[in-house]
């Protein structure tokens, strides 16, 4: 894809594309997108895993789909590149994504 940053300037040699990135990744855990909420153990302080996210369950709508599918794409690029991405997921929501099903102990990670 391409990008432009407007009013900022970007060194070449792949800066743009890493901004353009962490920029995506900023948004999808800083409440402008819908897709990642804070676990319930951040918004309560309390337990582990206070700095992570889960995917949000109330994100159902055809847009919302759409996005998540954006969101895999994203991942598998990352995947393909070796470019890690700044997604601070809790730790059962990759299982989620590798089609295993949680349990009362993976749930308990997240919200305790």
């Amino acid at each position: 894809w391409k990008v432009k940053f407007v009013g900022e300037s970007v060194d070449d040699c792949g800066g743009g594309y890493s901004d353009s990135i962490a920029d995506m990744c900023d948004e999808l855990q800083n409440g402008s997108l819908p897709l990642l909420i804070m676990t319930p153990n951040g918004r309560s302080e309390f337990g582990v895993n206070q700095d992570c996210f889960i995917f949000n369950p109330q994100a159902t709508s055809a847009i919302h789909n759409n996005m998540f599918c954006f969101l895999g794409m994203l991942m598998g690029i990352a995947i393909r590149t070796g470019s890690p991405l700044s997604l601070y997921l809790a730790e059962p929501m990759w299982s989620l994504l590798a089609g295993m099903p949680l349990t009362s102990n993976d749930i308990s990670e997240f919200d305790k």
